[in-house]
């Protein structure tokens, strides 16, 4: 008989179950273990198991008979069949258990859309809190079996009704043959493209532009047609708010206290050069700045040499136009236009009035922008 005193009930744990030839087995398990053995990362069944009984009722403690095991797995090793069971059989998911995968699958949501979606005006990303607030507006149900992004994107459209929304484009390069750069171009417009520039050689025409992520495919069909090359530089173009003109002003705070830092330490390290004796050599320290400048020009072709952004060749206009902002903040900016070896990619370089050197435009812009701060 079962009598209260001689009943041990397992309490927290996570069952595996597995139905087979006209019966039902179950294990009890440690919760969050059985996921990490099935990936692979727990090897040893001793810290997923809470015991190696068989069991066909865990809740109510009743032990699978011999016969059972025999006749579904051929034998009556519960330690294999515990293995067996594992590996094959359904996880019971308790409430909280599916409250916290379905949370998780939402904040993916979340980020993904951040990550990948703009304001049209400003081309600037939202921020995550107001993303979420708006999914919770929609009513937005989340299925944690299905891809987090794809569930994202079709949650986009719901999203635009409420505020504006869409998907940031991507910057792709494109190289086809010179007898297909009409068909090239012609693709890009029609599909309200923005062409950051473009290349062309006795045998070869390049570009390099932003699009909608949706005309990925077609784009890559087009360039294997052609039997060109498609790369996808950047998964999605946007701008960042240190650099639209809305400066965090803790950020602000933080930037200038950093570079002050830096210049102390660069003042207090020339007292200690100037007073050590004479008979010792000091070598003098090449800025990283330097360093990065040195390495940058010995494996690249200059284009356009250092010289004031006003002056940029009519070529290379749709650059000089968007790099104007940079002087309008701080004046005398110089910027210097390289090639890649072996590449049709064209790298800008900014150097600012105090002849530090800024590798991208964001960086230059940020500069003089804390510069008029």
């Amino acid at each position: 008989m079962f009598q209260p005193v001689g009943i041990k009930k397992l309490t927290n744990v996570a069952v595996v179950r597995l139905k087979t030839h006209g019966a039902r087995f179950e294990i009890a398990c440690y919760k969050n273990t059985v996921l990490s053995f099935r990936r692979g990362h727990e090897k040893d069944v001793d810290n997923v198991l809470q015991t190696t009984e068989v069991y066909a009722n865990v809740s109510k403690g009743v032990v699978a008979r011999d016969d059972e095991l025999v006749k579904a797995f051929g034998h009556c090793d519960r330690g294999k069949i515990c293995v067996v069971i594992l590996e094959r059989g359904e996880l019971q998911v308790s409430e909280l258990e599916r409250k916290a995968e379905a949370e998780s699958a939402f904040r993916d949501c979340v980020t993904t859309l951040a990550e990948k979606c703009v304001n049209p005006s400003t081309k600037m990303p939202y921020p995550p809190g107001m993303i979420e607030s708006a999914l919770r507006d929609i009513h937005f149900s989340i299925d944690p079996k299905r891809s987090a992004k794809q569930q994202a994107l079709e949650a986009l459209p719901k999203l635009q009704t409420i505020f504006p929304i869409r998907r940031a484009e991507m910057r792709f390069s494109a190289s086809v043959p010179i007898a297909k750069e009409e068909v090239l171009m012609d693709f890009v417009r029609e599909n309200n493209g923005t062409i950051e520039s473009s290349e062309r050689t006795a045998s070869e025409a390049s570009a390099t532009f932003t699009m909608d992520p949706s005309t990925y495919r077609p784009l890559d069909k087009l360039c294997k047609d052609a039997k060109g090359r498609l790369e996808v530089v950047t998964l999605a173009v946007m701008e960042q708010a240190s650099t639209a003109g809305s400066f965090n002003e803790g950020t602000l705070r933080a930037t200038v206290a950093k570079q002050t830092a830096m210049e102390k330490a660069e003042e207090a390290l020339a007292k200690i050069e100037i007073s050590r004796p004479a008979t010792q050599v000091v070598v003098p320290k090449v800025r990283r700045s330097e360093q990065v400048e040195t390495l940058s020009s010995s494996d690249a072709n200059i284009l356009v040499p250092r010289g004031p952004i006003s002056e940029l060749p009519e070529e290379y206009a749709s650059r000089k136009e968007r790099f104007a902002d940079i002087d309008t903040y701080e004046p005398g900016w110089e910027v210097e236009l390289r090639s890649r070896e072996g590449s049709s990619i064209v790298d800008a370089v900014f150097y600012s009035p105090r002849g530090e050197l800024c590798k991208t435009y964001a960086d230059a812009r940020r500069k003089a922008m804390v510069a008029l701060k």
